[in-house]
């Protein structure tokens, strides 16, 4: 991806990882090399991207898809897993996330606008085999709404905790998806949802954190956010909302999932409480293609869990990129 400039790309890059968890990763004798980058979208929005390669030449390549709220730093560790095992890593931030621009994030149609951008992050790979893809629940569902209309664009897809359906709390989903209509009408889109203004880890201990069940990792998350304040992106809007639901219709409207020829390994967390792991698995038993392995007592995220449940989790990221995908 061509290198530039933004106005606040000064950031440092993501620290190196600790790699503590042995036999998860490979070759991890040498820190990989971090590229961070921007690319123009096609309204001239520019987005914060990050390449991390391996020591020696890469067995593949992985374009790793982030989930709502997060950013490149959050990954450091799962991109030093994966050059680890060999393979170069490229990501990006979703606008309105991590260091890219708020263009377009709070107004009608963002989940259009994210498809357009990762339209185009594929496009700015250079030149070589078919990637592969890791996805994180926002960002797996994106993943899917491109492999619907273009299933040979990946090799393999391995998807984490995919949001292929909301939890919404108090509210049942048929009155939240009413409610964000109503304030769409009322010309209120733009509006956080309630409680989710400051639903950031700054502010959520982790004894009530749904995340991860891991105390070390959101530790690490909080001091990124403390550090970097700006990273603390915790507004989910109505349009957000209203623009979800319209993506979740299209995901499973009838033959939709069927469509999807690409290999995809579904990963859920046994203890989701921010998307629905049944809504996940009945869609993965549609694909003509797919696996599904459950990570018992995990919580949402997958990639940043404990121990014990993260080897479960590269044990099921190795089997499906073996030999390159």
């Amino acid at each position: 991806m061509a290198q530039g400039r933004q106005g606040r790309d000064a950031i440092v890059p993501p620290p190196p990882a600790t790699l503590s968890h042995g036999p998860l990763y490979m070759n991890v004798s040498t820190e990989p090399e971090f590229t961070l980058a921007w690319v123009s979208a096609s309204d001239g929005a520019r987005l914060r991207t990050g390449h991390w390669r391996p020591a020696g030449p890469p067995r593949g390549r992985v374009l790793l898809l982030q989930g709502l709220s997060e950013f490149l730093e959050k990954y450091a560790q799962v991109a030093a897993g994966l050059t680890g095992r060999g393979f170069e890593v490229y990501s990006f931030d979703w606008r309105g996330q991590g260091h890219s621009p708020l263009d377009g994030a709070k107004a009608p149609g963002v989940f259009a606008r994210h498809l357009s951008d990762l339209d185009e992050m594929l496009l700015a790979l250079p030149a070589g085999p078919l990637p592969l893809l890791l996805g994180h629940s926002m960002g797996a569902h994106l993943a899917l709404r491109h492999l619907q209309r273009k299933p040979q664009a990946v090799a393999h897809a391995v998807l984490c905790s995919p949001m292929l359906g909301l939890r919404t709390g108090r509210w049942p989903r048929h009155l939240a998806r009413r409610l964000g209509a109503g304030m769409i009408r009322l010309g209120l889109g733009g509006r956080s949802l309630p409680g989710r203004r400051q639903y950031t880890p700054g502010h959520i201990p982790f004894a009530m954190n749904p995340f991860t069940s891991d105390r070390a990792s959101y530790r690490r998350l909080q001091d990124l956010v403390r550090a970097d304040p700006d990273l603390g992106f915790g507004d989910v809007t109505w349009y957000w909302l209203a623009a979800a639901f319209d993506s979740l219709d299209r995901l499973h409207a009838t033959g939709a999932a069927e469509i999807i020829t690409t290999p995809v390994t579904f990963l859920l967390a046994g203890h989701d409480l921010i998307v629905d792991s049944h809504a996940a698995q009945a869609f993965a038993a549609r694909l003509p293609h797919a696996k599904t392995v459950c990570i018992a007592n995990a919580r949402h995220e997958l990639l940043q869990e404990a121990p014990a449940m993260l080897g479960q989790v590269w044990a099921a990221i190795d089997s499906a990129f073996s030999n390159g995908g």
